[in-house]
């Protein structure tokens, strides 16, 4: 039961570090894949912040400006792309056409540091490239906590609903 079998690792004359050095090695590799795969889902967005504005450049060359939609979601753009290609094909022997509809699609989201309103955001398409600038105008740092307003009054009843 305990003896020698391709389960159980350190009994088939491999140490410990070498059992270890072949695990890391097929987690690296299954990583490498799968950021090849995110790579081709994804597009690269590259961003650049001033005083006076917030740019996002996206890598869409695949697309065109129609197939690109961009939402505000939580203090954030949603940047989407999807472009659907159709291929009509005819085979020469039976004299029937073939249809192939491809849809690719693709999306990314991008955070931004402060409050905007959708007024402040304009887009531009140029050579693959989007560029879409929010201007910052008198945005406000964002603030994940709710501030809360302590007042300093000493009210008994307040004080008798929490009595032990």
């Amino acid at each position: 039961m305990f003896g020698k079998s391709p389960l159980n690792p350190f009994t088939n004359n491999r140490s410990m570090d070498d059992w270890l050095k072949s695990f890391e090695q097929f987690v690296n590799k299954g990583l490498t894949q799968f950021e090849r795969y995110a790579d081709q889902i994804s597009f690269e967005v590259e961003t650049e912040e001033t005083d006076q504005d917030y740019k996002i450049y996206a890598n869409l060359k695949a697309y065109n400006p129609e197939d690109i939609q961009i939402e505000v979601l939580n203090q954030g753009l949603q940047i989407k792309a999807q472009r659907e290609e159709i291929r009509s094909m005819k085979n020469k022997r039976t004299g029937h056409f073939q249809e192939r509809k491809n849809v690719k699609r693709t999306e990314r989201f991008v955070q931004l540091p402060f409050m905007f309103r959708n007024e402040d955001i304009k887009a531009q398409y140029s050579n693959g490239i989007l560029m879409i600038t929010v201007n910052r105008g008198n945005a406000d740092t964002a603030n994940p906590t709710v501030p809360i307003e302590v007042t300093n009054e000493n009210n008994e009843n307040n004080e008798d609903q929490f009595e032990e």
